[in-house]
């Protein structure tokens, strides 16, 4: 199995590094907000072509390192289409600390047309449903949190390492920390920030492509 390190090197994230803190509250931020027990970044593994098991809240630790092909179950299915998939959970090649969850958010993490990753959302509540707007929220999470690691990889090819981060991405850590300590009113408040946030990054993209 994969370390968490290595998963961590993958996305071009170092332990305990801004980003990463940025990228677990982005998870703790969409579970809450979406009512969910657990949430998950799973990043893509070109070299193996499917998806491991990177971070995690909520008390799935022991997914860590655990991997998902691109063609099984919603997280597979929601990186191959590159599209929110949500529903009942159909694959069961993941070994869970208990039982199985009853329903998953599977939304995955785009640049343009690259796949860095898949966020994910899972309830063990039972009858427990995600609804189609939680999967809009849950996917402009992902878009986010794609931003976030395809801004360290450029980074990281320019400057040959991984460095520690600069006083901007702690201030951006410190910040989304002091939010996720708020309770859930705060975090509620600040995904509906990030949408917007996201909508304005990807706009201002697409004119300067243009």
């Amino acid at each position: 199995m994969t370390s968490s390190v290595d998963l961590l090197m993958l996305l071009a994230v170092a332990p305990e590094s801004p980003e990463e803190k940025v990228l677990k509250l982005l998870i703790e931020v969409g579970a809450q907000v979406v009512d969910a027990d657990e949430g998950a970044l799973l990043v893509f593994d070109p070299e193996k072509n499917d998806l491991a098991f990177a971070m995690t809240v909520g008390g799935a630790q022991s997914l860590i390192g655990q991997r998902v092909p691109l063609d099984k179950g919603l997280t597979g299915l929601a990186a191959a289409t590159q599209e929110v998939q949500i529903g009942a959970p159909t694959y069961t090649g993941v070994k869970q600390a208990s039982v199985g969850p009853e329903a998953v958010i599977a939304a995955p993490m785009l640049v343009g047309d690259d796949l860095i990753g898949v966020l994910t959302a899972v309830s063990f509540k039972k009858g427990k449903r995600f609804s189609a707007k939680d999967g809009e929220l849950y996917g402009r999470l992902a878009s986010v949190a794609g931003v976030v690691v395809d801004q360290r990889r450029r980074l990281q090819r320019i400057v040959g390492a991984a460095p520690a981060g600069t006083p901007v991405q702690q201030s951006i850590a410190e910040s989304l920390g002091r939010i996720a300590r708020s309770g859930p009113a705060a975090l509620a408040h600040t995904a509906r920030v990030l949408v917007e946030i996201d909508g304005i990054v990807t706009s201002t993209a697409g004119r300067d492509e243009a």
